[in-house]
């Protein structure tokens, strides 16, 4: 059972994002413009629900059909697809900024603070990984033109701070919190992370919706036990650096990295760890 009764925000909530869902599966099957049509429809009915009804719920859901359209709409002026991701995810930064600026959910709720800092390197070690296993599936070309530290100090810029911080801005800090509000914890979780999985459909992988998924629950779980926003964006950008980057060239220094950050994460965790913060409710005790 739902925790919550069902009141108008949270069926707007389930409405829109079996839109969101519907809209993506056309695009995967070869529909697009049927998909970006729905999706269009979707955003206008936020805009105008969001503009008449005080809710925190359309406001949050806009940015997915938004963030669609944008990637869809936006034209390609590099030959390297690297550089053509900050003209898309940098448009997403104003309607980030006017949900943090609007208080409709409070920083904390955000994720938007310091607290478990102390986790990056195991995040670090989550994100390599989930890299490991998505290269697996995908096999993907390595993403930038040199494979030395300048390509990886420019791969993990614009994975850590562009895709990394909108995508889980998006679905963790903004779509999970409101779900968990309005659906409960587990439930929340659950409906973040298939929006999550919908939303990796691009490359006509049903495998790859189904593993995006599954680090969508990782990433989920993380951020309910933490509530700390960095942490998350850092294991999703290291994700991306690990698949694009250190797996297919660099493979043999995957697994040392990996022991290095849990290593160094469980001193910093157990070292550092502030006694005030509870892991199983990512919440400061009093």
């Amino acid at each position: 059972m739902l925790r919550h009764e069902l009141d108008q925000g949270s069926l707007g909530l389930i409405l829109s994002s079996a839109l969101i869902a519907a809209a993506e599966l056309l695009i995967f099957f070869g529909h697009l413009y049927a998909g970006v049509t729905i999706h269009a429809i979707n955003l206008i009915f936020l805009v105008l629900s969001a503009a008449y009804t005080e809710n925190e719920v359309y406001p949050v859901l806009m940015l997915l059909p938004l963030f669609r359209l944008l990637n869809l709409a936006m034209p390609v002026f590099f030959k390297i697809t690297l550089y053509s991701y900050p003209l898309v995810y940098a448009p997403m930064f104003l309607p980030i900024y006017l949900i943090i600026k609007n208080k409709s959910l409070s920083r904390e709720e955000l994720g938007l603070t310091l607290r478990g800092i102390h986790y990056l390197p195991l995040g670090i070690a989550i994100g390599m990984l989930l890299g490991w296993g998505e290269y697996s599936l995908l096999r993907p070309q390595v993403l930038t033109q040199s494979v030395g530290m300048a390509g990886l100090l420019e791969l993990s810029v614009v994975m850590i701070f562009f895709v990394g911080f909108v995508e889980e801005f998006i679905f963790r800090s903004a779509i999970q919190t409101v779900a968990c509000k309005r659906l409960g914890q587990i439930q929340g979780v659950l409906f973040t992370s298939f929006l999550f999985g919908f939303m990796h459909g691009g490359y006509h992988l049903a495998a790859e919706i189904l593993f995006a998924f599954c680090a969508g629950l990782v990433f989920g779980i993380m951020f309910l036990k933490t509530a700390s926003l960095p942490l998350i964006v850092m294991a999703h950008g290291m994700t991306n650096v690990s698949l694009f980057l250190i797996v297919p060239v660099y493979s043999g220094l995957l697994l040392p990295i990996v022991a290095i950050s849990l290593i160094l994460g469980g001193i910093l965790a157990f070292g550092l760890k502030d006694p005030r913060l509870s892991l199983g409710s990512g919440k400061i005790k009093e």
